[in-house]
């Protein structure tokens, strides 16, 4: 066959039905071939089943049988007296902690997830007693006074004035989902196998597992991507063009308040900074982008969000109630043989 010959399908397929049927024709199909028991077979082969549910952690087994909220208080009075007994002297002072602690005890109660804290702080409570380094707490998980006390975090919030509420609050919840807080945990990197050995040996080892993410184009990457296959510019232009493209993570908030179609990393700097991009690419009075690179900066918007490469999280881990293999498909990871979850953080979660 050469180049711009006329060739007829049937060369290729052994019918002239493939493609996507209308309602009409699907109809005509079932009844015409009598498909109607095959397909009562395997309806009633489908098992009914819900993936959402409140947050199912593992059980934390506490000594003296103690329940896990009993457990948690007493690890937090004996914070007190270890952290602040010795420190607040005035009665105002002391009913501010006091306060705080009841308002974060209650929030923790109503969400069930004294299992939780307790889980977190038995990991850091090992890396400790093996005489690895921890970090003292970073990001929003150091406005927690309970995260304090009971040594998953070595900042006092309310001496630093830090809000609980930014780390968790009850208006995360509804009646039908509990969202878990994100508390970051800073550990010595050689140390990492180790530990997720230990949570292995100590909640079972299909029980808790790495997980996958993926590599997306988003922003800078994106537009690169574009203008090297267009073979647009050279790699120092596409620099240059790029370095005014921001990171996705120090422009959420306003890409957040974008209206849903518009989001994307390009158009905010297109919109925020147009004097740096306008010999390349500007927002017309319409909406559009003009200039000469218009196409390309479409076409990178357009992918913006797209998968392109899938690996292991490095740091991420899952600890289930259930075998993970029940739970969530588990995947290869490029490199080892031991399968991972195959799901993203979030829908992990």
């Amino acid at each position: 066959i050469k180049r711009g010959d006329a060739v007829d399908n049937q060369q290729f397929f052994e019918s002239n039905d493939f493609y996507l049927k209308n309602k009409t024709e699907i109809g005509e199909i079932i009844i015409n071939d009598n498909k109607l028991d095959q397909l009562r077979e395997i309806y009633d082969k489908c098992e009914n089943y819900n993936i959402l549910s409140q947050p199912i952690l593992p059980k934390f087994d506490t000594p003296d049988n103690q329940t896990q909220k009993e457990y948690l208080r007493s690890l937090a009075r004996d914070g007190w007296t270890k952290l602040l007994a010795h420190k607040i002297k005035d009665p105002e002072l002391k009913k501010v902690y006091g306060d705080r602690f009841r308002q974060e005890y209650e929030v923790i109660e109503q969400a069930k997830l004294f299992g939780y804290f307790l889980i977190v702080w038995d990991i850091l409570n090992h890396c400790r007693s093996q005489g690895w380094m921890v970090g003292p707490g970073r990001g929003s998980a150091a406005g927690c006074l309970i995260s304090y006390l009971i040594g998953i975090t070595e900042i006092d919030p309310i001496e630093y004035d830090l809000l609980f509420e930014r780390f968790y609050n009850a208006g995360r919840n509804t009646e039908d989902h509990i969202s878990l807080p994100d508390i970051d945990m800073d550990v010595p990197g050689g140390k990492r196998d180790e530990i997720i050995q230990y949570l292995k040996d100590k909640y079972g080892s299909s029980n808790v597992s790495q997980m996958l993410t993926f590599g997306r184009l988003q922003g800078r990457s994106a537009l690169k991507e574009v203008l090297r296959v267009n073979s647009a510019c050279g790699f120092s232009e596409m620099n240059e063009i790029t370095k005014y493209i921001p990171d996705e993570a120090a422009i959420s908030d306003q890409l957040a308040e974008m209206d849903e179609e518009d989001r994307s990393i390009i158009r905010w700097a297109l919109i925020n900074h147009p004097d740096d991009l306008r010999d390349y690419c500007y927002v017309g009075d319409d909406g559009r982008l003009n200039g000469d690179f218009a196409q390309y900066f479409q076409q990178a918007i357009d992918i913006e969000g797209t998968f392109k490469t899938q690996g292991k999280h490095a740091a991420g881990v899952v600890i289930s109630a259930d075998d993970l293999n029940k739970v969530c498909p588990m995947v290869n990871p490029k490199s080892g043989t031991e399968k991972i979850a195959g799901l993203e953080m979030a829908d992990l979660e």
